[in-house]
């Protein structure tokens, strides 16, 4: 007597053709509503194996893991991510362009076309190791990394994707090579009290126009280039003896193309006090601009203070004073390779020299806690941190 009666499979598991498959829904969003969406596993030999990997999909579901892949690129998700990330975060564009380029590295290793939801955690860490075996240096990896987490990150959250590649992922270790004990905490280069005197005399009598005012004001302010020249003439307060800092100016491409955004952080938010000199220098610049303006040779009219010689309106070049300040230090017969922000770091150095608190210059620098300005403070300071157990016997046995 033949039995008819089907095997009782377990639950969720589906027979095919002697097959073995396991389904189960996942839920997604249509058209703006959630829905959910019918799926099934790969087919398996037996009903065991169909019902286990189902119970390891249901507990996926529970920890929030299971999404429904999409079918998209990593080009494809690139030029998503990007439209995203403007709207969401608001870089800068320098930011942005880094962004891109980190990308754009990872899309040529990788295939522009190959599918986010195909790539492995393995063939990510084979980018990394790509990227020291072409000789990418520590930080360039490291801000290619940077980019690419947030760039699978934002695909995990969003649904693009069930796993992050990138999870557990690890960068290169490079050998720590003689050169790099020599640069660990390397004082950055400042020019001394005398060098300053000699090197804004050489400035004031055989510079360009509007090179002393600049350069004085970034050296006795202790003002970054881009928060110089975003200042326009309503953040000069001559009565309240400030300039007030609430931007920074960036610059791709030629002086015309200029971008007014925030600063560097909130603590660069700041009002700070200038003397005598300053405003002196200000208020020479504001006359040699209201006669410009006078004379109808405005190109641009966004009230800057600082112009462009050869564009007056726009702001002044970075590139531009970057060229003239080490031409200017070879004029003066100083040590070459410094640059415009040298004078920020010249700024601490003189305080410091002058006893000032660090945190007081760490305040009027808009910064909380800086290592590179702490290093030239603590630079300056040696002598009078050596003395102090001197000082501290003297104190006791006075």
């Amino acid at each position: 007597m033949t039995n008819n009666k089907k095997k009782k499979l377990p639950p969720g598991v589906r027979e095919r053709d002697g097959r073995f498959t396991y389904r189960y829904s996942v839920e997604v969003i249509k058209d703006g509503k959630r829905t959910r969406k019918q799926k099934e596993t790969k087919s398996f030999g037996t009903a065991k194996e169909a019902y286990e990997a189902g119970i390891q999909i249901e507990a996926d579901k529970l920890r929030g893991r299971l999404v429904d892949e999409k079918v998209i690129s990593v080009d494809g998700w690139q030029a998503r991510w990007v439209k995203d990330y403007e709207i969401e975060r608001a870089p800068r564009s320098t930011t942005l362009r880094n962004r891109r380029v980190a990308l754009d590295s990872f899309k040529s290793f990788i295939g522009a076309k190959t599918r986010m939801k195909d790539i492995t955690p393995d063939d990510y860490q084979q980018y990394l190791n790509h990227l020291k075996v072409e000789g990418k240096t520590p930080g360039t990896i490291k801000q290619y990394h940077t980019t690419c987490k947030m760039f699978f990150a934002d695909a995990f959250r969003k649904g693009v994707i069930a796993s992050n590649p990138t999870a557990g992922s690890k960068i290169p270790a490079f050998k720590i090579t003689l050169e790099d004990l020599k640069n660990v905490k390397k004082v950055p280069k400042f020019l001394e009290k005398e060098q300053l005197k000699h090197f804004l005399n050489t400035v004031r009598f055989r510079g360009r126009k509007q090179e002393y005012e600049i350069f004085l004001t970034l050296a006795y302010s202790g003002l970054r280039i881009g928060e110089l020249l975003a200042l326009q003439v309503s953040d000069f307060n001559e009565k309240e003896r400030t300039i007030s800092v609430t931007k920074t100016i960036t610059q791709i491409g030629g002086i015309e193309n200029y971008e007014l955004g925030p600063p560097k952080n909130m603590s660069s938010i700041r009002e700070v006090s200038i003397g005598d000199t300053v405003i002196k220098a200000i208020k020479n610049q504001l006359a040699w601009r209201r006669q410009k303006i006078e004379n109808g040779e405005v190109m641009h009219d966004a009230d800057f203070i600082f112009w462009g010689i050869e564009h007056p309106g726009y702001p002044a070049s970075k590139t531009y004073l970057a060229t003239r300040f080490g031409e200017l230090l070879k004029l003066a017969s100083l040590p070459p390779g410094l640059t415009p922000h040298s004078l920020r770091h010249t700024h601490v150095s003189l305080l410091a020299e002058d006893k000032e608190d660090l945190a007081v210059i760490q305040e009027r620098l808009g910064h909380k806690n800086d290592e590179v300005t702490r290093l030239v403070y603590l630079h300056v300071t040696e002598q009078r941190r050596k003395a102090v157990p001197d000082r501290f016997e003297k104190l006791m046995n006075s």
